[in-house]
């Protein structure tokens, strides 16, 4: 057992067998008995008999096999599932102490002892109408549910530890990332490393395993799933890690990345939990963002794209330099950017507007891949054989192919995808834009563009 780090009343703390593991009331009784809490024992069981397994949480194996499993563990579980949960886990901070660096709980929650880790998976038909261009919002409105039910569960959870006395802290679902030197916001970042890891924390809490792509893989959904995180300072039973990884290495992911983030044959290891993973070598994250931004989503073969009907004019830069550089740039060009308030500003406040669209583009990589294999197969197929996607004038992301779209330069340093006959009707009869009211805002600023100036396609 670990030497107690501190003491309050009398009584032993350390990072096992802690105090604060136990509900505040029996706490209450504890503290007033002076010495460790095995001599506190007796006088807490002599009142709540029944509760005994509850306080055997101390001087136990990390891998968890030791633990009895107490209150805290099974009312955060059930919690967790009552409010939409499909997975959860628990993790100790110690853990994680071989993970990259953005799984230091400590830079969140100081006091981390423990992680909790819990998964939400998405539709399935949704993600695959997605992937083949048959319906592009559907999918988006089931990742803003499932983004609404991850916030709610990290609250309930979080609302119950710091009931029971523990410090506690939800991590943002998205778009908070660690300050960067040098970044004034976030158009200047080039890392995005997140203020905690989702993914190492699912790892470390056994829900799943880092697949090819990067993506956490769980057996019971592949890598279809969103994350949350609560982070406390309870010390908690931690649960058994995934012996085996779902990933079968099919490449699958690789193959459906328009801007090639992955290295096809390449692959790089990352610990975490003591479990190593290979992982597919991975170009800069600043590519990654190009592309699951939209700012580009076309192929290199221009034969599909994702749902962003925007692209670049000259191939992506293939040095790291290049594309921080360009990623800077877009960034800057970008209309959502300018506004005080944007999803990068605020990720929770917008996820909870009833006026706010997620307007998500990508996420091939992470929707491809089911558990089954025939099942990613059709959809990398669906994927590849879908067509490019082109901004209609009426606002919508329409799905058709290459030889039926103009590029139109704008003023955002992106070209957008217009379909021939939009083109034409806008050029010889004036046809009407319409630009509606959830809109994301380079849609918004590029058809205002289009209504006013009618410009030529190059």
């Amino acid at each position: 057992m670990k030497p107690a780090r501190r003491r309050r009343d009398g009584l032993a703390f350390g990072c096992r067998g802690r105090l604060s593991c136990l509900p505040g009331w029996w706490r209450g009784v504890a503290s007033r008995r002076r010495g460790t809490l095995p001599r506190a024992l007796p006088h807490v069981m002599s009142l709540y008999s029944r509760a005994i397994p509850c306080l055997l949480l101390y001087n136990q194996e990390e891998n968890g096999a030791g633990y009895a499993m107490g209150h805290t563990e099974d009312s955060i579980k059930r919690i967790a599932r009552e409010n939409g949960a499909a997975l959860i886990g628990i993790a100790s901070r110690e853990r994680l102490d071989d993970a990259p660096p953005s799984a230091d709980a400590g830079y969140v929650l100081p006091s981390t002892c423990s992680i909790v880790s819990f998964a939400v998976p998405l539709d399935k038909k949704a993600a695959r109408d997605f992937l083949c261009k048959k319906d592009w919002l559907s999918n988006c409105a089931d990742r803003k549910h499932v983004v609404q039910t991850l916030y709610h569960i990290s609250d309930h959870i979080t609302d119950f530890l710091k009931s029971e006395g523990h410090e506690a802290a939800g991590i943002d679902i998205n778009n908070t990332y660690r300050l960067e030197p040098g970044a004034a916001d976030v158009t200047e970042m080039t890392e995005f490393y997140p203020d905690f890891s989702h993914r190492y924390a699912a790892v470390a809490a056994g829900i799943g395993r880092l697949g090819l792509s990067g993506n956490v893989l769980t057996p019971q959904y592949g890598a279809l799933v969103d994350l949350g995180t609560v982070l406390t300072s309870a010390e908690l039973a931690p649960d058994p890690l995934l012996s085996e990884n779902p990933c079968d290495r099919c490449k699958l992911c690789t193959a459906v990345c328009p801007v090639g983030m992955m290295h096809k044959t390449k692959k790089t290891a990352v610990t975490v939990a003591g479990l190593t993973d290979e992982i597919a070598l991975k170009r800069p994250n600043t590519c990654c963002w190009i592309g699951c931004t939209g700012y580009h989503g076309l192929s290199p073969n221009r034969k599909w794209s994702n749902w962003s009907p925007y692209r670049l004019g000259e191939p992506l830069p293939q040095d790291k330099a290049g594309l921080d550089a360009l990623n800077t740039r877009l960034q800057k060009a970008d209309p959502q950017m300018q506004l005080e308030h944007n999803i990068f500003t605020d990720f929770r406040q917008a996820a909870f507007d009833p006026h706010w669209t997620y307007n998500s583009v990508c996420g091939n990589c992470r929707d491809v891949c089911w558990p089954g294999r025939e099942d990613r197969e059709t959809n990398a197929r669906s994927l590849l054989s879908s067509g490019v996607a082109a901004l209609a004038l009426n606002g919508e992301h329409v799905a058709t192919t290459e030889e039926e779209v103009v590029e139109i330069e704008t003023p955002y340093l992106v070209r957008v995808a217009l379909l021939k006959s939009d083109y034409n009707r806008l050029h010889e009869s004036g046809a009407s834009v319409q630009i509606p009211a959830d809109a994301p805002p380079i849609d918004a600023a590029v058809l205002e563009f289009l209504s006013e100036h009618h410009p030529e396609h190059g």
